[in-house]
């Protein structure tokens, strides 16, 4: 598994319509919360009968797990696109580092985490969802890649799971918790790059061949 950027494909009318809803149903968990939102309201911010919302996502559950899978995709897509040649190790983990902490400090996302922790008591399917559609799907695609640099060498690593939670804990940690409280929410790229550099440094000591 390497990493890579290309030319973005060109989204189907299904898509963009799939998109435009993703965008409209966003607005609405954000104004209203989860429980409040109802598909009326987002048919009406996307320009698009509530059928169409049904028919793309079912229910509301399943159209709020859609936002964070969008959310995760971008976090996903540099360890899930081919290159030629594949980035030095270390540049690609610090590549998947500033990328996580970027869309991790987007106001939407910090948005969305919020709306999240104020639902999931009274939504608990909603917090099952969302670490399963999320943190567990991106420590294992960067587990595997992991694995990988392990089975050429490159690391020695005995839990490559263990390892890629260890990663992305060292790039959230008081980051995201001041963020969220409103404390720091825009710091500086000097401040990212120490993080950055820390984990991909500690990840590296740690696990390097033996």
């Amino acid at each position: 598994m390497s990493l890579a950027l290309s030319a973005p494909r060109e989204l189907s009318r299904s898509d963009q319509k799939k998109a435009a809803i993703i965008e409209a149903a966003t607005q609405v968990f954000l104004r209203d919360g989860y429980g409040r939102a109802n598909m009326d309201s987002i048919a009406q911010v996307a320009g698009v009968s509530k059928q169409t919302i049904y028919h793309h996502f079912g229910n509301k559950s399943d159209l709020f797990g859609a936002i964070i899978r969008s959310k995760c995709d971008q976090l996903l897509e540099p360890l899930e696109m081919p290159s030629e040649p594949a980035m030095e190790l270390d540049e690609a983990l610090a590549s998947v580092a500033r990328q996580f902490i970027d869309i991790m400090l987007a106001p939407s996302s910090l948005a969305l985490h919020r709306v999240l922790m104020g639902e999931v008591q009274r939504f608990p399917e909603l917090g099952r969802m969302s670490y399963q559609i999320g943190p567990v799907r991106i420590v294992a695609t960067l587990a595997a890649y992991l694995r990988d640099q392990g089975a050429a060498g490159r690391l020695d690593l005995p839990d490559a799971e263990f390892a890629a939670e260890q990663f992305y804990a060292m790039l959230t940690g008081h980051l995201q918790l001041r963020a969220l409280l409103g404390v720091d929410a825009d710091p500086s790229r000097e401040q990212i790059e120490r993080i950055v550099k820390h984990a991909v440094d500690t990840t590296l000591k740690i696990y390097a061949p033996r």
